[in-house]
């Protein structure tokens, strides 16, 4: 696999990130590891290059991938109390040695379904008002490996607004220390308040002015690997139009991630 440098996309003033995705157990009732922080990078170095070492890391290695996303608009946007809710999950199975990759997806933006890959053809399997749809796609590849894009998300869509994963990053990020996550010892960062985002964020105002809340999460593992990877913005109550955004990302079974063909590829006939 190769990826690529990550780019940052600077924010749209009008588009709101928002709302904290809650953590899977870190350990919580653990002793703490037994690790120095001294193993991991200082606050001020978590910056685009801690998306290239983890590039390097997962290059040639199976992992899963979990997904959220939650949306808040008010619609229409006119009145004052009339929001829209929408919240999307997917869990993707990347095995790269085997060229097989695995997707489910639920929610407002995905639809309820399943991919399935073997790195030349794409599989797809909707369900949708009680009905279900299987398609064969050829050639076309589920799974951008040669792109910053399969580090987070995976699946090679609509690139519009994937930037918004890696702007957070540009924030000001704290260390708050050595902790247990999925049995693996990590360091959490945290970037909390508007203060800590770039100007640029705003379209060269203050961030302030712009963002009532803000908040990101990393943690990051021993080998670099960023095994959980979160950010949340909220306008203030006077833009009428998208809210609030949240995205968080989860990194799991690394290294012992097993892709199956799932039954249903055997029935998928091309065009149908």
């Amino acid at each position: 696999m190769r990826a690529s440098p990550l780019s940052v996309i600077a924010v749209v003033a009008l588009l709101v990130l928002s709302g904290c995705v809650g953590l899977p157990n870190a350990g919580e009732n653990q002793p703490p590891p037994d690790v120095s922080p001294d193993e991991f990078p200082n606050a001020s170095e978590i910056d685009q290059s801690v998306f290239d070492t983890h590039a390097t890391e997962m290059g040639n290695t199976s992992f899963t991938l979990t997904f959220e996303q939650n949306r808040t608009d008010r619609n229409p946007s006119v009145l004052e109390d009339d929001f829209s809710h929408m919240n999307d999950t997917s869990r993707t199975l990347v095995e790269p040695d085997a060229s097989q990759y695995l997707e489910h997806t639920t929610g407002y933006f995905s639809g309820n379904g399943s991919t399935y890959s073997n790195g030349s053809t794409e599989y797809v399997l909707s369900r949708e008002n009680d009905w279900t749809e299987v398609r064969k796609l050829s050639p076309v590849s589920m799974f951008n490996e040669s792109g910053e894009y399969y580090l987070w998300r995976g699946v090679f869509n609509n690139d519009s607004d994937l930037g918004y994963d890696f702007a957070a990053i540009d924030a000001t990020y704290e260390r708050e220390g050595v902790e247990w996550f999925q049995g693996v010892p990590v360091m959490r960062y945290e970037a909390t308040g508007v203060d800590a985002l770039p100007d640029r964020w705003a379209g060269g105002e203050n961030a302030s002015s712009n963002f009532e809340e803000f908040s990101a999460t990393l943690l990051l593992d021993e080998d670099g690997v960023i095994r959980h990877y979160e950010y949340t913005f909220e306008k203030p109550p006077e833009h009428r139009s998208r809210l609030r955004f949240s995205r968080a990302y989860t990194l799991s079974d690394v290294g012992s991630t097993d892709v199956e063909k799932p039954d249903w590829v055997a029935n998928a006939t091309a065009g149908s």
